[in-house]
């Protein structure tokens, strides 16, 4: 009886395993670079996402900035750093420098200071 179920399981293993080969088999170079197009637009896509997350953050802090100001209430907060990034998308610091660059490049938003903790970035207002 012991030997007829190990047989059983055995031949169930075998059909389980020639399936799983044809899952895992090598692609073809087609079936490659449509993978990697798929992929690509994926991580740009979620990268317009994030950016647009950054620029919505960053004008609501602007205008919480204009509303304590007219309140008479001075924020010592400069404005929105890397940092704020980090935080805001829970990212590494060379992602979000990205993010910041490309928003930069794009003509966004404008970067105060050259280098270190003083960096800053504003709106660009039109």
């Amino acid at each position: 009886m012991n030997y007829l179920i190990l047989v059983i399981v055995a031949i169930i293993f075998f059909f389980i395993g020639r399936k799983t080969v044809k899952m895992f088999a090598p692609k073809e170079a087609e079936d490659l670079k449509e993978l990697q197009d798929e992929s690509r637009k994926a991580l740009a896509e979620r990268t317009e996402q994030r950016k647009a997350k950054i620029l919505e953050f960053m004008k609501k802090e602007a205008i919480h900035k204009s509303e304590l100001q007219l309140c008479g209430i001075d924020s010592s907060r400069k404005e929105f750093n890397r940092e704020d990034v980090e935080k805001l998308l829970d990212v590494g610091g060379n992602t979000a420098r990205k993010y910041l660059n490309e928003l930069e490049a794009e003509g966004k938003i404008n970067q105060m200071g050259e280098t270190g903790p003083d960096v800053f970035y504003t709106l660009k207002t039109p």
